[in-house]
């Protein structure tokens, strides 16, 4: 079997091609329609089923895909002053929810970058999705292959063939990113997509708290829950490294409420409420490009 490092020799160069919407559109349109074979995505449902529960439904894919056949504006641009296009290749290490994997892949090719989704779980899923857009691609002429999918790599060896990639994209808790982070130089995003803290003071919230296990276990979410900590130790324990990304309180204590609002640092807080009623991935097009000028004398 061919090592990393080889398959990673396969992806197609972003230089050797360039990205129009009426591309987009085109590949967009036949991957939904290859995608709509039911029989062929549910044979990938039924093999990740032999390993581990999988929830994701062949609805919710193509969903997913018709929300991204309604945009009609590309971010990149090609012009003689100015140039905005993808970073290149970009690598992905998250536990392989495939919903994760649908949404970047298709952000990276409307932002003409190639994406290698480093996957924890639902590789039979995820290789359907990724090798299907690729199929179509290559098809059509565009480029051989954007995409791939690997399975069970450690970031060690990710960040130990780094050179190949121009950004790294790490989705999950903050505290694996932060120990991950260390071992890499190139650019690197923190998603906190999956990963939600809950802190219990008032266990009153029954109801509320069976909505959120049960999304969470239908959707591949972690949750931290901190029913049996101090508030002091707990605060301490959120605040350290990157900016939490949810953080739910279940209380009717007005004081400790104004406490988790003034002290905890996140980018949204959910006081006796479900976190999960818009949540969505915390990254867009606009995180996968960059813009340079071009001045000429």
């Amino acid at each position: 079997m061919e090592d990393l490092q080889t398959r990673l020799k396969k992806i197609t160069n972003t230089s050797n091609y360039r990205l129009k919407l009426s591309i987009v559109t085109e590949v967009f349109e036949e991957f939904r329609k290859q995608m709509s074979k039911k029989e062929t995505f549910n044979q990938a449902i039924e093999i990740d089923k032999k390993h581990h529960p999988v929830y994701i439904t062949y609805e919710k894919i193509l969903s997913i895909i018709d929300e991204f056949l309604t945009l009609d504006k590309l971010n990149v641009k090609y012009t003689p002053n100015v140039i905005v296009d993808g970073y290149g290749n970009i690598a992905v290490s998250y536990n392989g929810d495939p919903i994760v994997t649908l949404r970047l892949l298709l952000m990276a090719f409307r932002t003409h970058n190639n994406i290698v989704f480093f996957s924890k779980k639902y590789f039979a899923i995820n290789t359907k999705i990724v090798e299907t857009l690729n199929m179509i691609a290559n098809k059509k002429g565009y480029a051989d292959r954007i995409a791939m999918v690997e399975y069970d790599v450690i970031d060690g060896v990710i960040a130990n063939l780094q050179t190949f990639f121009n950004k790294m994209i790490f989705v999950g808790d903050k505290r694996d990113y932060v120990q991950m982070k260390k071992k890499f130089v190139i650019p690197t995003i923190y998603v906190g997509y999956g990963n939600v803290d809950v802190f219990i003071e008032n266990k009153d919230f029954k109801n509320l708290l069976l909505e959120i296990n049960q999304f969470s276990r239908e959707n591949n979410i972690k949750i931290n829950y901190y029913d049996e900590t101090q508030i002091e130790d707990t605060i301490t324990f959120i605040n350290r490294f990157e900016l939490t990304d949810c953080f739910v309180l279940l209380s009717k204590n007005t004081d400790l409420i104004y406490k988790i609002i003034s002290e905890v640092k996140a980018k949204n807080i959910y006081i006796n409420k479900n976190p999960f009623d818009n949540y969505k991935l915390n990254i867009t097009e606009e995180d996968l490009i960059y813009k340079k000028n071009i001045i000429m004398g």
